[in-house]
């Protein structure tokens, strides 16, 4: 199975069943990436994780060239983890109410439509930035509803898929990044938390460098290329990245937006996803954006007012960086633990677990 691990050529492990698809990678939702993590090894815990049983159920088979007659080892710490997984699940606490996202989806537009009004309704510099403000709220609120959408979780059903790509095209059209670029590197995060070369939410050389490794310029495998540790890495960012950091975060939608634009135009970038509708969003943004500047009258204020409401919308980067900056960093390689061959960190489980911070966050 070892060798089972290019493009090309790859197989991975479903409990005791061997799948080729080779010929899927290129058609598979979430991104070609995702899939290549895991050719040539067990991916079930990651399968199940992503996909609805009903999937794993009808269209899984398709793939099956064989069994393993030595299936890979299942540690009692998977095995408890498995179970509570199956009682959380009978305990319904991953149903969704669909009244929740409802609720949500209305406040964040209330939101909205208040800075709308403070903008278009006074003559006030001081309310304009106000306004400012809630609409960085707006960016920042509604990125999180882009982001369940996005993990195809804000459904009642496992079949009811609410029309997800029309729900993260409006996503993308009000946010401004697209959903298509989120999907394709969050699979990959969420697959290899905090792998050194691997994890896309990590890989933010010049600027930060989350581990000693990094120093090396790195071969990233998402990204295709070699992270370098250059000279504004080593001499402007990296040694004072502790004083640049809010700074960065106050800024950093802009790099999504690039990241985005990137990807969209984009022929083959290996991490699938892309669609007509998401790049039609993506300029419809850009368009009701730039016209809703166009109308501030001056230019001080129209700086102002982008910088601020990206400034605010910050905080989303701060909240996700929270989270794993602070965490362990793992390898890619594989090595053995309690006779058990781990990569990424161990086992799905535990390297979620790890590299995530239990945020307080009311």
């Amino acid at each position: 199975m070892a060798s089972h691990n290019t493009k090309g050529d790859a197989w991975i492990i479903y409990k005791n069943q061997v799948l080729d698809v080779s010929k899927w990678i290129a058609s598979h939702p979430g991104g070609e990436q995702t899939i290549m993590r895991f050719a040539g090894m067990d991916a079930t815990d990651v399968l199940r994780a992503f996909h609805d049983d009903w999937v794993l159920d009808t269209k899984l088979p398709h793939f099956i060239i064989g069994t393993l007659s030595d299936p890979p080892e299942t540690t009692e710490l998977i095995k408890d983890f498995r179970k509570l997984g199956e009682e959380f699940e009978k305990l319904g606490y991953f149903h969704v109410s669909p009244w929740f996202y409802a609720r949500k989806i209305a406040v964040v537009f209330c939101i909205f439509a208040c800075s709308m009004a403070l903008l278009f309704q006074t003559e006030s510099m001081a309310l304009h930035m106000v306004s400012a403000v809630l609409m960085g709220v707006f960016f920042q609120q509604f990125a999180f509803v882009g982001h369940d959408v996005g993990h195809m979780s804000a459904r009642t059903h496992a079949r009811d898929n609410i029309n997800v790509p029309k729900l993260g095209a409006l996503i993308t059209f009000f946010n401004g990044i697209s959903i298509a670029w989120w999907k394709a590197t969050h699979n990959v995060h969420h697959a290899v938390p905090n792998t050194v070369d691997c994890d896309p939410d990590i890989a933010h050389l010049p600027v930060f460098a989350l581990d000693k490794r990094m120093f090396g310029s790195l071969f990233n495998k998402y990204h295709g290329r070699v992270m370098e540790f250059d000279w504004p890495a080593r001499t402007i960012f990296v040694p004072y990245q502790h004083l640049w950091y809010y700074p960065i975060m106050c800024v950093a939608r802009f790099n999504l937006y690039i990241q985005s634009l990137v990807f969209l135009l984009s022929s083959d970038d290996g991490h699938g996803g892309r669609t007509k509708l998401d790049v039609a969003a993506f300029i419809g943004f850009f368009s009701w954006f730039s016209l809703l500047i166009s109308s501030i009258p001056t230019w001080g204020e129209r700086v102002a007012f982008v910088f601020l409401s990206h400034a605010v919308a910050g905080l989303l980067n701060v909240q996700i960086t929270l989270s794993h900056f602070s965490r362990p960093i793992f390898d890619s390689t594989t090595s053995k633990k309690d006779g058990v061959a781990n990569k990424y960190g161990g086992d799905f489980f535990t390297r979620n677990v790890i590299s995530s911070l239990d945020v307080a966050c009311p």
